[in-house]
């Protein structure tokens, strides 16, 4: 149920007080949803933590057994191997979400923070400049980026940077390029937001008492246009896996050419390869929608058959069970934030 803006807490004539974050959080704590999220986030928290430890020597490149790679008879889960074994990288899979979990944090968390961060604030000073010159601006840059998925739009820019410069192309790249193109809906969903609150009365009084826009847009337009931020961050996660997952699958089983020779001869069978664009250093890097990809290639495609469930199951799982959690605690911070439980 919607409510309308919360009015300032202090500093406007005939304004009520509004309760501090303690008296609030006594009053009406967050619901039982914002806790189930955040513990499940607590876990992948403290998996990413001990991962810097357990394999603080070589972060960055799975440990592969190549006894484990010819995809004949691959181990499935057992106690030794509690999420099986994914052959072609030659890993036990536990292991390697384990060690991918810290990177797709950090990716995540960075991608996250710059689409909030520029959506929330852009969108904020378009819906309080409506008609102005700032509003269409960025309405109209928003849009334009907005006309091409988010997705696709990030492939032709890496695909356009390693034409032109490929030693620029790596994670800290894809972080800013993604964050970038994600943006415009984010704004879209605040300027709307941000509009209607400049209407309200309380917005209106801080003008009469002459605060400054700058005042009124970060006391006022800016908190109280949070909601659709909230909303927006568990749907923007999908795209980013997306990428990372469909087209190092669509490299490895359906490029033409067919699967690349054996490492170790008398054959072939798929090996891990990453498409010319990808934003990963190497074919061994952990990562969850890459060991997606390839583990979708080799539990489908390659074997031909559902026997082999491990090898996507997991990894989807992994990815799918973050993006709920990030839905229920933001989900629960807007359900308290508006005081609906």
């Amino acid at each position: 149920m919607s409510r309308e803006p919360t009015p300032p807490d202090q500093g406007e004539p005939g304004a009520p007080s509004r309760p501090g974050l303690r008296e609030r959080w006594g009053r009406r704590p967050p619901g039982v949803g914002f806790w189930v999220g955040s513990a499940l986030l607590a876990v992948y928290l403290a998996a990413a933590l001990s991962a810097l430890f357990v394999f603080r020597t070589s972060p960055s490149a799975l440990p592969r057994n190549l006894a484990w790679v010819p995809p004949y008879a691959p181990l499935g889960p057992s106690l030794n191997h509690p999420f099986g074994v994914l052959p072609g990288f030659g890993v036990d899979l536990f292991q390697a979400l384990w060690q991918a979990t810290p990177w797709d944090l950090a990716l995540v968390a960075g991608i996250l923070a710059i689409d909030a961060g520029m959506g929330c604030l852009l969108g904020a000073v378009a819906g309080f400049n409506e008609g102005g010159l700032l509003d269409g601006i960025i309405t109209f840059v928003g849009d334009s980026f907005a006309v091409i998925p988010a997705f696709l739009f990030v492939v032709i820019v890496f695909a356009g940077l390693t034409a032109v410069a490929a030693g620029s192309v790596g994670l800290p790249l894809f972080v800013v390029v993604f964050g970038l193109i994600l943006w415009p809906t984010t704004a879209r969903t605040v300027r709307e937001r941000a509009r209607a609150v400049a209407h309200q009365p309380f917005v209106e009084a801080a003008r009469a008492s002459g605060a400054s826009p700058g005042r009124i847009l970060l006391r006022h337009i800016l908190p109280n246009s949070l909601g659709p931020v909230l909303a927006q961050l568990p749907i923007d996660i999908a795209p980013i896996f997306f990428v990372l997952a469909a087209f190092p699958w669509y490299y490895n089983c359906q490029a033409p050419g067919g699967p690349p020779a054996s490492p170790l001869g008398g054959g072939s069978y798929l090996v891990p390869s990453l498409p010319p664009f990808s934003p990963l250093p190497s074919a061994s890097f952990p990562e969850w929608g890459y060991l997606l990809g390839f583990g979708t290639c080799e539990g489908v495609s390659q074997p031909g058959s559902f026997d082999y469930w491990w090898m996507y199951v997991f990894p989807l799982l992994a990815i799918v069970v973050f993006g709920i959690a990030v839905g229920l605690v933001c989900d629960g911070l807007e359900r308290w934030r508006v005081g609906d439980r």
